[in-house]
């Protein structure tokens, strides 16, 4: 399954050095032609929470972002482009549209739309001062009905949380203007909300809308029940063939085109916190080669990822993300990896996109040239240390490191058959974190180590003469001489450590409070004090 990717267009851009890989080589490396001695690394995020205010702007800017694809959701709408005061105020920030698309009818898959303009779903929440009287009557307004070729578009999921101390205690919840229904194909309708018994927990009702108004009315003992959320909320509710297709291409409603990429030739969609397995992502993968890869860092899933989901409380670090990467990239497939914070805004997690040079070029072209990246595969992932004070606070630029891959070339014979990899990293910080180790990667795991900044990296062949493995790819780690406040940190015992136990070495433990990276027990780790970039994979062809 080859994938070339079209870069035709950016022959009009005098400064792009990119070039597709070798015709004829048995290895396709998404770095190849490009011009290490000049290359941008710029700061990215795929999948980021936030930056909807001036101050969450600034914010991420202070943490050294570059390229901004912010992706909220209920609804899931592109924040794109940026507040025209900070674009005014910051010119050299890249922007670019995105957005969380989720609640698809045949998975549970959260999709990112890197470049897309669609946007889907709907958000209304009932603030804490109106949750805090009862009755509680709410008017939802505005509403799309259940009716003509979009009946999806009127299907809503109403939240209700409550929170009670005595096992007896009950609210009482009324709705007019809908029916209750369920979330698969055809919505079936299951009855009336009407003085439907709510005991203290979560529910949720998928409703269809039979009137563009939801009236709601909750009565509840305020002495004995209290509301902690009451919302109106919508996702997709299509098949994600349907939503992808949208996502990438657009569709017309009502006469008019909606979603689609921004540029055609640059973005793409990502899976999120895959928990599932290979048999779940490969038809998403082969759908479309404009489904770019997943996450194998993802913060808010417990860092290198756990099939629990959530808030694994495992004591070793989870790496179910890591493994289901390779074992993709072992089928033979082409599939990136993405690095994120989620909704972690203090957390760890960046996607380092590798750019030629931009001066001279406007907006949209500088837009165009990191989506392009995207596509390309021409970036690095990076799960670095946390800044901190003396007293343990992570504070700014808390996840920002310039250490990065400063070349990563295929060595080919006259034939050009691949050969060796020649890799060099730095840009850490030398003070804190001068011992490096760069480790090739292929399908039996680590195929060789070196403790040393610059490396060359045989390629290893069958009797047959055919590469050894469908892919490879390269690690490297930035450390420090000692760790546990002294111990010391030899390279013979980093070279027994998998990414996720370095991912947690450490000095000192995070606190809970402001300088968590989470509230949950499980997202409360080690101080990281080590440095970790990640190539994206070379594939066998």
């Amino acid at each position: 399954m080859r994938r070339r990717h079209c870069l035709a267009t950016l022959a009009a851009l005098p400064t792009a050095t990119w070039a597709d890989s070798k015709e004829g080589s048995d290895l396709e490396s998404p770095y190849e032609g490009l011009d290490w001695q000049q290359v941008l690394p710029l700061h990215s995020m795929s999948h980021q929470h936030q930056g909807l205010t001036a101050a969450s702007l600034e914010v991420f800017r202070g943490m050294g972002y570059g390229h901004m694809a912010f992706s909220n959701y209920y609804p899931s709408k592109p924040t794109y482009p940026l507040q025209a005061d900070f674009t005014r105020a910051h010119p050299e920030v890249i922007a670019a549209p995105n957005a969380e698309h989720h609640s698809f009818l045949d998975s549970g898959l959260h999709c990112n739309a890197l470049g897309s303009l669609l946007s889907t779903g709907f958000g209304r929440e009932v603030p804490a001062a109106a949750r805090a009287v009862s009755p509680i009557l709410q008017r939802f307004e505005g509403l799309n009905l259940f009716a003509g070729p979009r009946p999806w578009e009127g299907v809503y999921r109403l939240d209700v949380g409550l929170q009670g101390d005595r096992a007896e205690a009950e609210a009482r919840l009324d709705l007019r203007g809908a029916v209750a229904c369920k979330l698969k194909p055809g919505f079936e309708e299951v009855g009336a909300v009407q003085q439907r018994s709510l005991k203290a927990g979560s529910h949720s009702f998928y409703l269809r809308l039979q009137q563009p108004v939801l009236e709601l009315e909750l009565r509840f003992d305020l002495s004995a029940m209290k509301v902690t959320q009451l919302r109106l909320m919508q996702g997709c509710n299509r098949p994600w063939r349907e939503s992808f297709k949208a996502a990438l291409d657009g569709e017309m409603v009502e006469g008019k085109r909606q979603g689609g990429l921004l540029h055609a030739d640059g973005g793409g969609l990502t899976l999120n916190h895959p928990t599932g397995a290979l048999k779940d992502y490969a038809p998403m993968l082969d759908f479309d080669e404009r489904v770019l890869g997943i996450e194998v860092w993802n913060q808010l899933t417990s860092g290198f990822g756990s099939s629990r989901g959530f808030y694994d409380h495992s004591m070793e670090a989870p790496m179910h993300f890591y493994r289901l990467w390779d074992e993709i990239l072992r089928s033979g497939r082409r599939c990136w990896g993405f690095f994120v914070k989620d909704h972690n805004t203090f957390g760890r997690g960046r996607n380092v996109l590798l750019l030629p040079p931009m001066t001279g070029l406007e907006p949209p072209q500088r837009e165009a040239l990191a989506l392009r990246a995207y596509r390309r595969g021409c970036f690095f992932g990076a799960v670095s240390a946390l800044a901190h004070n003396e007293a343990g606070e992570v504070v700014a630029p808390y996840d920002q490191s310039g250490f990065a891959f400063q070349r990563l070339e295929v060595i080919r014979d006259a034939q050009g058959r691949a050969q060796a990899l020649e890799v060099a990293v730095g840009g850490q910080d030398a003070a804190r974190r001068p011992q490096v180790q760069i480790r090739l990667i292929g399908e039996g795991g680590v195929l060789e180590v070196a403790d040393a900044a610059r490396a060359r990296l045989a390629l290893p062949r069958e009797a047959s003469g055919r590469l050894q493995s469908a892919f490879f790819r390269v690690e490297a780690v930035a450390y420090p001489r000692t760790h546990l406040q002294g111990r010391e940190l030899r390279a013979e015992q980093v070279r027994g450590m998998s990414v996720g136990q370095l991912s947690r070495l450490h000095d000192r433990l995070v606190a809970l409070g402001s300088s968590a990276v989470g509230k949950d027990p499980a997202l409360r780790q080690p101080l990281p004090i080590a440095d970790l970039i990640f190539s994206q994979p070379l594939r066998r062809v």
